[in-house]
């Protein structure tokens, strides 16, 4: 008896710790932070092929500048459908977050793609810029506000 009593308890010891292992894992997901960008689709004009295509591009986030998505040989990324592009943007790792309302539904989104905090620092390190000297910039509310005085 005492040996099956032994037996169960050591089973039930070992199941505790690998529960406990698996806990700890989960618990290293909270090092990913997300890291946002813009993305927009647009439609353009393939000349060697003498049709229209959409192309995803990305923001470089340092002079928000829209840059075209390119394949690790460096050719322009394009589609025949604007959904193709949205989904080569996911499945490239990133989650199409929130669109731009003054845009195209399909034209301007807000994306984000998890990273290491570490990854994350370092991204922003590069974009972070500083200055003594800023001013205020009115607003069109601003302005109509200022307007109706």
């Amino acid at each position: 008896m005492r040996k099956i009593f032994l037996t169960m308890l050591l089973i039930a010891m070992a199941s505790c710790l690998k529960a406990q292992n698996k806990a700890t894992v989960n618990r290293s997901s909270s090092d990913m932070v997300y890291y946002y960008s813009n993305f927009n689709v647009v439609r353009m004009k393939d000349t060697t092929k003498n049709k229209d295509v959409f192309v995803p591009s990305i923001s470089n986030n340092k002079t928000d500048k829209m840059e075209l998505c390119k394949d690790s040989n460096g050719q322009i990324v394009c589609f025949d459908l604007a959904s193709n592009a949205i989904n080569w943007i996911t499945n490239q790792g990133w989650e199409l977050w929130m669109h731009d309302d003054h845009y195209n539904i399909i034209q301007r989104w807000f994306i984000r793609k998890k990273v290491t905090r570490q990854e994350l620092e370092r991204l922003i390190a590069e974009d972070l810029e500083t200055s003594s000297s800023v001013e205020y910039i009115p607003s069109a509310v601003d302005e109509l506000k200022a307007l109706m005085k």
